[in-house]
């Protein structure tokens, strides 16, 4: 896997000189770069300095006016490991995809982006600040090894159909579970988005499903949004089931520089004979408060404060000012 990453990597940094020699060809490069300066202002075992946190060089091809290419290497960050793990730096495939394109018809297929929170991440635009709720409450993946339908009904509703491996992209191995998930997405006017997804899945004879709904508003100088979230038999044990709500907003102050916050609230069932919810000590709320100065197309810079209060009395309060950085070309 190492070596096929590695190859991929050297095709895509020499992807512009192939290109210029074939004038036929054509598309775009994908880059993207998260990186941070966290401060610990709390006592709670996190550490302060500098971080990476995602590391994306792609490149989409075009090859005619119905099919295109995508083959995007993530260079993986040493906290998404298993733990126990040896810490390194390691690449693996974020998108790896062809895509037929028909009017109003789009089907992707291999390693694609899954439809569970991509919308809602779009719609807040400050993924490089922090994971969504539902990826850091293990709902479910940013991409995954499957095939993805959009059709576009009218101006104002679309809808995506979408059959995948239900492992994520860090996880290449087949089994015999398939995760099956449609989503409906609404836009009365520019204004206004309106989603519903769901997905079900069934893992050693326990079936998953998720849901979420998410509404937003968002104008030139104010944008809102909230999702409330739904995951049965989260840790494939039955009746640990977890749901929440996220809600973000921001104000533009001027042209270039913006006011944003974040909420996120989580929770879990307690089981019959407990005092406790099962998931009680990732159970919590999560809140996010700070600016954003966007210098231009390329790059953005944030300054937050990033604090987590579990539900657990015995819990420990993190509070952390982040610096936080995104580079996109």
């Amino acid at each position: 896997m190492k070596k096929v990453c590695l190859t991929a990597i050297i095709i895509l940094i020499n992807f512009p000189i192939i290109r210029s020699q074939n004038q036929e060809m054509s598309g775009y490069h994908v880059a993207e770069i998260f990186t941070d300066f966290h401060l610990n202002i709390m006592n709670d075992g996190n550490k302060t300095g500098f971080n990476v946190n995602r590391a994306y060089l792609g490149y989409v091809y075009t090859v005619d006016k119905n099919f295109s290419a995508n083959l995007t290497v993530n260079i993986g960050s040493p906290e998404d490991l298993a733990p126990g793990s040896v810490d390194r730096r390691y690449a693996y495939f974020r998108e790896a995809s062809l895509t037929y394109s028909q009017n109003k018809l789009n089907i992707a297929f291999g390693m694609v982006t899954a439809r569970l929170f991509n919308f809602q991440q779009r719609f807040w635009g400050k993924r490089y600040v922090a994971n969504t709720y539902q990826s850091i409450n293990g709902y479910g993946f940013v991409a995954d090894l499957g095939i993805i339908t959009d059709y576009k009904f009218s101006d104002w509703i679309d809808m995506d159909l979408s059959i995948t491996n239900g492992e994520g992209y860090t996880k290449l191995q087949l089994d015999n579970a398939v995760k099956t998930g449609l989503g409906i997405t609404i836009t009365p006017v520019n204004e206004v988005a309106i989603r519903f997804f769901g997905d079900l899945q069934q893992t050693h004879g326990l079936w998953q499903g998720t849901m979420v709904g998410f509404a937003g508003y968002k104008n030139s100088k104010f944008t809102f949004g909230a999702e409330a979230s739904y995951k049965s038999n989260l840790d494939l044990i039955e009746g640990h089931h977890a749901w929440g709500i996220s809600s973000t907003g921001s104000v533009s102050i001027t042209k270039k520089l913006e006011f944003f916050t974040r909420y996120d609230y989580s929770t879990s069932v307690t089981p019959s004979g407990n005092e406790t919810s099962w998931n009680i000590a990732k159970d919590g709320q999560f809140l996010i408060n700070g600016f954003q100065y966007t210098f231009n197309k390329v790059v953005k810079i944030a300054l937050d404060n990033q604090a987590t209060f579990p539900s657990d009395k015995n819990g420990t309060i993190a509070d952390m000012i982040f610096v936080n950085a995104l580079f996109k070309f």
